[in-house]
C-alpha cells in the first residue's frame, strides 16, 4: 500500500516538474454519494435501499496543457450500509465504516463560452484506504410490519475484509470562473470498485418463511461534488 501512494504521488511530481510554467491550483471538494450493493437474494425480497452518505477533502492540480491536467488529493469518506424490502417504502441504513480515498485523475477542459465555462470530463485511479480495518464486524436486526406481511430480519457485517482496496473513476463535470481567479465545479463521477469491501450475511423471515442473503460492497459510488481551487502559482510568480 505505502509503494503505491509513493508511485501515485512520484508521477504526480514528475509531471508538475515538466509542467512548472503551467498553473498549479488547491482546492476543497465534498461530494454527496450514494453507494452501491450487489444483493445475491434467495427470496427475492429485499429491494436496492439508497444508501447516502460522502466524501470531503482536499486535492492539488497541475495543468498540463492549457486544456489538459492532472489532479491529486486526500479525501475523507464515509461508507454506508442498509437493507430493505419490498413489502414497504421504508429502509434502515447507518454508517459501515469510514476510510481515506488517495485520487490521481486526468481531465481535459473543453471550452463551452470565452474561457469561462469549461466542460470537464475526467478519469482516474483511487487508492481507498479502510482506516476501520482490524475493528471488527457489525450487526444487527429488526422487523417491519404491514397490513400483509411480516419480515424479522438480522444482518451480519463483515467490515474487515481488506485494508486497501482500488477504484475506478469516469466522471464529467460543468466549470467556471469565479471572481476572475478561483475555479468552481459541479461533477458527477462514478467509482468503480474490482474487491469485495463490505459483506452483509442477512437471514430474514417473511410470513414465517425464512430466507437467506448477501450484500456485497466492493467501494463502489455514485458521486454529486462540488469543488472550488486557487491558482496558488500566482502567489510565487508574483515574487
Amino acid at each position: 500500500m505505502t509503494k503505491t501512494i509513493l508511485s501515485l504521488l512520484s508521477v504526480f511530481l514528475l509531471f508538475s516538474t515538466a509542467s512548472a510554467q503551467r498553473n498549479t491550483h488547491f482546492g476543497v471538494e465534498a461530494a454527496v454519494t450514494h453507494d452501491v450493493y450487489d444483493y445475491i437474494d434467495k427470496g427475492s425480497l429485499l429491494k436496492t435501499p439508497a444508501l447516502l452518505s460522502g466524501y470531503y477533502g482536499i486535492s492539488i492540480r497541475q495543468d498540463l496543457t492549457s486544456t489538459l491536467f492532472l489532479e491529486t488529493g486526500l479525501l475523507r469518506k464515509s461508507y454506508a450500509e442498509g437493507i430493505g424490502f419490498n413489502t414497504s417504502s421504508g429502509y434502515s441504513s447507518s454508517e459501515a465504516i469510514r476510510g481515506w480515498l488517495i485520487p490521481l485523475r486526468m481531465g481535459t477542459r473543453i471550452n463551452l463560452n470565452k474561457q469561462k465555462l469549461h466542460l470537464v470530463p475526467v478519469v482516474g485511479f483511487s487508492l481507498g484506504i479502510n482506516s476501520d480495518y482490524g475493528y471488527g464486524d457489525g450487526g444487527g436486526g429488526g422487523y417491519e410490519m404491514t397490513a400483509k406481511d411480516t419480515v424479522y430480519y438480522s444482518v451480519y457485517s463483515k467490515l474487515s475484509l481488506r485494508r486497501s482496496f482500488p477504484l475506478l473513476q469516469t466522471g464529467l463535470g460543468a466549470e467556471f470562473v469565479l471572481l476572475r481567479i478561483a475555479l468552481v465545479s459541479l461533477s458527477a463521477n462514478y467509482y468503480t470498485g474490482f474487491k469485495n469491501l463490505i459483506e452483509q450475511d442477512i437471514s430474514y423471515t417473511h410470513n414465517s418463511r425464512p430466507n437467506t442473503a448477501t450484500g456485497l460492497s466492493k467501494g463502489e459510488m455514485l458521486a454529486f461534488g462540488l469543488a472550488v481551487k486557487y491558482p496558488v502559482s500566482n502567489l510565487w510568480r508574483r515574487n
